[in-house]
């Protein structure tokens, strides 16, 4: 008897806690999901700034409704030339797209090793002791970004920039709190490791200092705190600084990284007015293979340049009687051929970048076996794509070697040489599958540039231009769930009504000025304003939108997206899939009427008003 009755209060207790849980989920779903009910949208621009030394950091207020709504978080950074912004990370993923400038960025990324290293020197060698016990310096890689890059930072990754530029350094980041790799509160953190940061969202530190001295006075009353004294005063002194390291003591950080204390006090930073980007005075020298070839052709023109002084004056005419018939015969071979030669740089850059992105799409280590050294162009291709491995080279060079000799023998050994090596690619990948993360991690690509004409997958020559970028293009954002767009739209161009199926997007306008339109479910316009540079605007999922440059100048924009294979459904589309009767009696028209508005005009998103295509 008395078991029964145990065993029923504790299915009672059970069956309460279910519905506690249970009620609480849907409360926490209904106000997450509420946050979206809008009835007007706002254009937002940044509502905080810190000034650093090197540099400004604007944020935008995290309780704007339209921000909650979409659970993300944005930061602009400026940076100065040679200004450093100080290692940082965050619990949620960023994506960040360079709007001016150019520099490198690095990360640390745990388990990685550190491939880029000095050489040791001849004097290291035979010189001093000293010199033999001099540590050379080793990191991990370093990554060159410019103007149109996205870059994509995976969460918990310290990464660091340096603007190595000649201009400021204009990047807007996306911190997107909602992401389910974020086990947090819907809060932005940005965690630094070293400096004196100030607070890049004073908003939610002042409610989060709010809630911990009212956990604190409950903790610890009046009459229990003359003994605590002592212990915030220490802990007072340990916290004067705003980095992580600021937060222990300088003995525990001096055992525990194997320091003297002095050093350890310093890491902390405690009275370090420069804020979180400082400025290098001499520029940062670090490991790069693209510094060394600019060092390297640095001395090799100081070099000619002493030559020429050295060599007598008739030499000199000499040579540069030389180098001025090169470069008229050089023009001469241009006149003859013009056309041809561009067309074929041409065809040789889009064959380039349908190779990349079928690689990148497919993940066919065969592209890279048929193709194994492939022309470099600077300006078209990716500073970061990884050259082709040795053993793919010579299995490439093997294949090529059984095909000649094996010349005009029969089709069936022909079939058994494809089955053989099919079997043998069946089982590399199922190797790569086992261990594939630990061998592509540490070099995953980061970046992609969207902003240039070539990368466009949408156009009108009068009209504008569409790039996306997803990971299908950019594998490292299916772990982050996030996507970008780059939209460039000429004077009066429009992007026609679109909605995101499956993501939130937000709206930043980097050059010129428009005008947007957002219609809700209820078919009214939350938003029907002009935007122009430096302003946010948030689209919720579905809500359907659509945008026109200006009159004097084109508009140009890029947007997040909340989902790494956000789908894009346009109007245009829904009317050309759908059969004529249904859109005839769906809205009272005629047949006449219904082929206009399905097959006239163009049949992409992109167009020009009809007054203007007229015109000209």
């Amino acid at each position: 008897m008395i078991t029964i009755t145990m065993s029923k209060h504790f299915l009672s207790l059970l069956s309460f806690s279910l519905l506690l849980f249970t009620s609480l989920a849907n409360r926490s779903e209904f106000d997450r999901f509420n946050r979206c009910q809008l009835d007007n949208i706002n254009a937002l621009e940044p509502d905080h700034r810190v000034e650093s030394e090197a540099g400004l950091t604007e944020t935008w207020n995290p309780n704007h409704p339209e921000l909650q709504c979409a659970g993300v978080s944005l930061i602009r950074r400026t940076i100065d030339p040679n200004g450093l912004h100080l290692p940082s990370y965050s619990p949620s993923p960023q994506l960040i797209f360079i709007i001016q400038g150019k520099g490198v960025l690095g990360l640390s990324v745990p388990g990685c090793p550190e491939t880029f290293e000095e050489p040791r020197s001849s004097q290291s060698r035979q010189g001093s002791r000293q010199q033999q016990q001099q540590q050379r310096d080793s990191h991990q890689k370093i990554r060159r970004f410019r103007k149109g890059d996205v870059i994509a930072i995976p969460p918990g990754i310290p990464y660091w920039t340096f603007n190595h530029g000649n201009e400021p350094l204009v990047a807007i980041s996306l911190l997107d709190t909602s992401n389910d790799v974020n086990q947090l509160d819907s809060t932005p953190r940005v965690f630094y490791l070293g400096g004196n940061p100030e607070a890049e969202f004073p908003e939610t530190q002042e409610e989060q200092q709010g809630r911990h001295q009212q956990r604190h006075k409950e903790l610890f009353p009046a009459g229990r705190r003359g003994g605590q004294h002592q212990q915030e005063q220490e802990s007072q002194e340990q916290n004067d600084g705003h980095s992580v390291l600021s937060g222990f003591s300088s003995e525990f950080l001096a055992q525990a990284l194997n320091t003297n204390q002095d050093i350890a006090k310093r890491l902390q930073s405690p009275r370090d007015k420069r804020s979180q980007i400082v400025r290098v005075e001499e520029g940062l020298r670090i490991i790069s293979p693209e510094w060394q070839q600019e060092d390297e052709e640095e001395e090799t023109s100081r070099w000619e340049e002493e030559e020429d002084e050295r060599r007598p004056r008739h030499g000199r005419k000499q040579r540069w009687d030389e180098d001025e018939e090169k470069s008229r015969w050089e023009e001469d071979e241009d006149e003859r051929s013009p056309r041809h030669s561009r067309k074929q740089q041409w065809e040789e850059e889009d064959e380039d970048e349908k190779e990349e992105d079928r690689r990148l799409r497919h993940h066919k280590h065969s592209e890279e076996e048929r193709e194994p050294r492939r022309p470099r162009h600077d300006e078209e291709q990716d500073e970061d794509e990884d050259e082709p491995h040795s053993h793919e080279s010579h299995k490439w060079w093997k294949k090529y070697s059984k095909e000649k000799k094996r010349g005009s023998h029969g089709c069936g050994e022909e079939e058994e040489e494809e089955e053989e090596e099919h079997r043998s690619e069946q089982k590399r990948s199922s190797k790569e599958r086992k261990n594939g993360l630990e061998e592509t991690i540490c070099s995953a690509r980061i970046r992609e540039n969207i902003a240039r004409p070539g990368r466009a997958d949408l156009y009108n020559p009068r009209a504008g231009r569409i790039s996306t970028v997803n990971s299908l293009t950019l594998p490292i954002l299916r772990r982050l769930r996030l996507s970008a767009e780059y939209v460039l739209l000429y004077r009066n161009g429009i992007y026609a009504p679109h909605w995101n199926i499956n993501a939130n997007s937000l709206l930043y306008v980097i050059r010129g000025q428009g005008r947007v339109r957002i219609v809700n479910n209820q078919g009214n316009a939350v938003f029907d304003d002009k935007v122009r540079k430096g302003q946010l605007l948030v689209v919720p999922q579905n809500f359907v939108v659509a945008e026109q440059a200006g009159n004097e100048e084109g508009l140009e924009y890029v947007v997040f997206k909340t989902n790494d294979r956000a789908s894009v459904n346009h109007v245009k589309q829904v009317f050309r899939a759908t059969p004529a009767p249904v859109l005839a009696n769906a809205f009272g028209l005629r047949q006449s009427e219904v082929t206009k508005i399905k097959f006239n005009g163009n049949r992409g998103p992109l167009v020009q008003p009809q007054s203007q295509s007229q015109s000209q």
